[in-house]
């Protein structure tokens, strides 16, 4: 009879102990917000005229905690979802009046980086750059899942977003905003 009472109080107590994380859970918040950073490409205008590509590369670091709504939740962040990662062209400039068309070339690639991990989406076709358009960097593979660890791993830290490749013309400046949209959540208490 003695033993019947302490399985008991130890079915409660765990009981007790697992509620206490699901109550705790009710206080979670979920904040959506977008991590971008801003790549810069300059191509400038070769002296030699060639008919291949223009290699170019760019890169931004990331500061999650600089984000004002992840800022008012630091030290309670239990959590990221990444939601998605889009490629959006800002602005181009072009230098000489006679180029038609600007295009990154098939292979070109963006990555998403740390110092553990790193997530790459290579364009399997060219890409006709104009402003406006964009390009969005599917969850091949479970991808997305590379990226939220790199976001979990730096709450309070630091990664860089970027984009390699080879363009078609020189002469050409280029801002694309790679942002990843992603769902925080965080217990306040």
């Amino acid at each position: 009879m003695r033993n019947l009472g302490k399985v008991i109080l130890l079915v409660m107590l765990t009981a007790g102990l697992s509620s206490c994380e699901k109550i705790k859970s009710i206080f979670d918040v979920e904040i959506e917000t977008t991590l971008s950073g801003d790549l810069d490409i300059d191509i400038q205008e070769s002296a030699m005229k060639s008919t291949n590509g223009h290699k170019f590369e760019s890169s931004d670091l990331i500061i999650p905690s600089e984000v004002e709504e992840i800022d008012e939740y630091s030290g309670n962040i239990t959590d990221f979802a990444v939601d998605g990662i889009l490629a959006e062209v800002l602005s181009v400039e072009i230098e000489n009046l006679e180029i038609e068309s600007v295009v990154f070339e098939n292979g070109t690639f963006f990555y998403i980086k740390d110092n553990l991990d790193s997530a790459a989406w290579a364009m399997g076709s060219d890409w006709e750059i104009v402003e406006g358009t964009v390009f969005k960097l599917e969850d091949l593979g479970k991808i997305y899942n590379v990226v939220e660890d790199i976001l979990n791993r730096n709450i309070e830290g630091q990664f860089t977003v970027g984009v390699d490749g080879v363009c078609s013309e020189t002469g050409v400046s280029i801002t694309i905003r790679l942002g990843i949209k992603t769902t925080v959540t965080a217990n306040p208490l």
